[in-house]
This record gives C-alpha cells, sequence and structure tokens, in this order.
C-alpha cells in the first residue's frame, strides 16, 4: 500500500472516529437535557419520587456543555431525598434522618459552585425545610438546628432578594418558634405548656420563575 493510501485511510479512520464521538456527544447532551427537565419536574412538581440513575460519561459531558453540570447534581440529590423520605421501616425513622443528613452534606457541598444567587438561595430554602423538618429528632440539637434554618433562611432571601419563598417560609418559622423565656403560668396558676414549632413550615418545593428561582 502506497504512502498516499495510508494518508487516505488514517484520515478515513480519523473522521469515523469524530463523527461517532459527535454523536455520542449529542446523545449526551440530549439525554442531559432531558434528565434535568425531569429533575425540575421532581423538584417543582413532587411527583413520585425515585432515585435517580447515575449519569455516565456521555450524560456527564452534555451536562458540562449545557452548562448544568452542578445544578443537575442539585437536581438528583432533591430526588434522592424524596426517594430517602419514602423508604419507610416500620418502627425506625433511620432511612428519613439519613436522607436528610446527605442531602444537607451534599447540597452545602455543591451551593459554593452554583454561579447565580437565585440557585444559591432555592438551594437555601430546600436546605432550611430539611433542617426545620428533622429537627424533632434532632434531641438537643433541636434548638440549633431550628437557628440554622432561620440563619439559612435569612441567607436565601440576602442572596435573591426576589424570593418570596424564602422570605415567607422565614417569617412562619419565626413565629413557630417556641419562646426562650420561662413560660407564663395560666389563670388557674399551672405552668402553660412550651407551644412546640411547627417542624415543617412547607415542604421543599421550587417555587415559580417569577419569584426569581433558578430550579
Amino acid at each position: 500500500m502506497s504512502r498516499r493510501s495510508l494518508v487516505r485511510a488514517a484520515l478515513g479512520v480519523l473522521l469515523l472516529a469524530l463523527a461517532v464521538a459527535a454523536v455520542g456527544v449529542a446523545r449526551g447532551t440530549s439525554s442531559a437535557a432531558t434528565a434535568f427537565r425531569h429533575g425540575q419536574a421532581e423538584w417543582q412538581q413532587g411527583v413520585k419520587p425515585v432515585p435517580p440513575a447515575s449519569p455516565g460519561v456521555a450524560q456527564r459531558t452534555g451536562e458540562t456543555l449545557l452548562g448544568i453540570r452542578v445544578r443537575s447534581d442539585v437536581l438528583r440529590a432533591y430526588e434522592r431525598y424524596r426517594a430517602g423520605l419514602a423508604d419507610v421501616i416500620p418502627g425506625t425513622t433511620h432511612p428519613q434522618t439519613r436522607a436528610r443528613f446527605e442531602l444537607t452534606q451534599t447540597l452545602r457541598g455543591l451551593r459554593g459552585s452554583l454561579g447565580s444567587g437565585r440557585d444559591r438561595a432555592a438551594v437555601d430554602v430546600v436546605l432550611a425545610v430539611v433542617l426545620a423538618d428533622g429537627a424533632g429528632a434532632a434531641g438537643p440539637q433541636r434548638q440549633a438546628q431550628l437557628d440554622s434554618a432561620v440563619a439559612t433562611l435569612a441567607q436565601a432571601a440576602t442572596e435573591d432578594p426576589a424570593n418570596a419563598t424564602a422570605k415567607l417560609d422565614l417569617e412562619v418559622l419565626l413565629h413557630a418558634l417556641p419562646p426562650r423565656s420561662k413560660p407564663r403560668p395560666t389563670r388557674s396558676g399551672s405552668a402553660t405548656k412550651q407551644r412546640q414549632p411547627n417542624q415543617n413550615p412547607r415542604n421543599p418545593t421550587a417555587p415559580a420563575r417569577v419569584e426569581g428561582h433558578g430550579f
């Protein structure tokens, strides 16, 4: 075979490889976009919780090309959380406690990589609701967890002043917190029972885009 034929053969193989790679990238991009839309539906509509499938190399490449890699990781973490809450074992709250812990750890790790304040605020709202929801099972750390939920909602309102949900949840949670002072006696002379906080002021949902949210 002549040198010219070898060059043609090499170019043919290279073009074939590029074509295959282009098809793979196109499929990965399409898969990333579809998975992202599905994740948004999970986040916004609260459909039946199902653990997310692990993304392959092609899908991760597509997410990177579309600029949605971190946001996709956030959505997958939320899907795993909801699936964990649905995993009920009679007589124990371990699956739910673990699901809350894993979500808070994951979202705190991803938050700083989100590019916009409205995305960070959307994550903060979910973090706050999860913290408040799990405070009832936090034992001596209950008050600290509720305080953290309040601080996180305040942070969300600062990050995105257009986030009406952060402001509403903050107001609801502050009104639901028990007073720190000693309870006053009732008219009959007995001590009043300390008002218990509403541990879940709102379910974690992504507000509408008109409220300035990114998911």
